[in-house]
This record gives C-alpha cells, sequence and structure tokens, in this order.
C-alpha cells in the first residue's frame, strides 16, 4: 500500500472511530478494525444501535456506490475493515489481517451461533460463503486464504447475466448493474473488463446458452 493509500485510509478509519467509538462488547460491534478492535455501534441498545448504512453515510462522494451495499464494499475495500452482526454474519472484501482474524476466532470460538462468512473482491462481487460454528482458527485461514487467492478465485455465477444489445450481447455484474463485458456478433468478438476477465468463459457460455435458445 502506498503512502497516499494508507493515508486515505487512516483518515476514514480515524473519522470513523471519532464518530462512532470503540468497544469491548461483542454484541454492540459493527465492524473489526485492521488492529483488531470493534467499532461501536452500540447493537444491543435499542434507543441508540446504529445501522450500517449509518456508516455509509460518513462516507465521501466518490465513495458512494449503487446501494448502501456497494458504499460499504467501498468502505472495506478502502481500509480493510470488517463487516460484523453478532447475530451471525461477517463479510469481508480484502484478505483480515492477523489481528482481524485473531478477533474473528475470539468471536466465534465460544458461540453457539452460526456465522455466514461473506467474502467479495473490490468490486462487491461474492467469491467466497461459508457457514461456520465455532471454527478452529486454521479453517478461517484457509477459507480467506482461498477466497483472495487469484488462482482459486470462483464467482457466483448468478451475479452475472447477459443482455442482448443492438450489436449482440453485453455481460453485466448485476449487483451494480455495470456492464463488465461486450459480445459482437458481427466480427465474433468478445472482450472482458481486466478486473473481470477470468469470467470470458462463463460470458462465453452464456452467450452460446441463448443463442440455442433464441426464437427464429
Amino acid at each position: 500500500m502506498d503512502k497516499e493509500v494508507q493515508q486515505n485510509c487512516d483518515r476514514l478509519i480515524s473519522a470513523l472511530v471519532t464518530h462512532f467509538g470503540v468497544t469491548r462488547v461483542q454484541q454492540d460491534g459493527g465492524y473489526i478494525l485492521p488492529d483488531g478492535r470493534l467499532l461501536n455501534l452500540h447493537r444491543s441498545d435499542t434507543d441508540n444501535r446504529q445501522y450500517h448504512r449509518a456508516v455509509a453515510a460518513l462516507l465521501p462522494a466518490e465513495m458512494q456506490g449503487a446501494c448502501d451495499e456497494l458504499t460499504i464494499v467501498n468502505l472495506m475495500v478502502a481500509t480493510g475493515v470488517i463487516r460484523y452482526e453478532a447475530r451471525g454474519r461477517v463479510h469481508t472484501a480484502v484478505k483480515p489481517t492477523q489481528s482481524q482474524r485473531r478477533k474473528l476466532f475470539e468471536l466465534m470460538k465460544y458461540s453457539e451461533q452460526w456465522f455466514r462468512v461473506i467474502a467479495s473482491d473490490s468490486n462487491g462481487a461474492t467469491i467466497g460463503d461459508e457457514v461456520f460454528k465455532s471454527p478452529p482458527a486454521h479453517e478461517l485461514l484457509q477459507f480467506f486464504s482461498a477466497c483472495y487467492d487469484d488462482s482459486q478465485k470462483v464467482y457466483r455465477e448468478d451475479e452475472f447475466g447477459i443482455q442482448p444489445t443492438d450489436t449482440g450481447f453485453a455481460l453485466m455484474f448485476r449487483p451494480a448493474q455495470r456492464q463488465i463485458g461486450v459480445y459482437e456478433s458481427d466480427s465474433d468478438t468478445m472482450t472482458v473488463i481486466p478486473e473481470f476477465s477470468n469470467l470470458l468463459s462463463l460470458f462465453e457460455r452464456r452467450v452460446a446458452q441463448y443463442q440455442v435458445f433464441e426464437p427464429t
């Protein structure tokens, strides 16, 4: 991480900690910071609890996504924070730090609660989705290592679809309503933007399937 990116990350985290504070109470946490501390969203206080959209509202305009969920992914990518809900949900967008993994293990190891752990990439696409209950530390490490290893990355195919265009088809990333690939029928050429380059085979398959069932 270069100096400017690190400074922006530090500023964002500092702003969040100043606004919300930190807590040691598991039920009140809303995000796990890179150093393992819990951002205090007062989730156990019905009168003062904060929601994740309150965090999204603090972010600058350039980090706002098509919806709150994508804005939160932008936050997680920029700062490395992990979204955490004591009721059983964890969401990452970058590989967790050692301090974060230790905190997750601490939060999950004696819990009777099942935790759904979702891993996204920097675009908000799901690359891991698994349920754990009191997992050993090495299982969490293996899960995150596999998710954030480009050679093992597997996308959720239902997050992608094709749309007919005047000249062929477009590959769409549905959660962001974003076009990420183009197929030109006349030249029989297919391109996908670099950050989704390993989806080319999926695009080819979807176009072939559409053409098989296309009305004549």
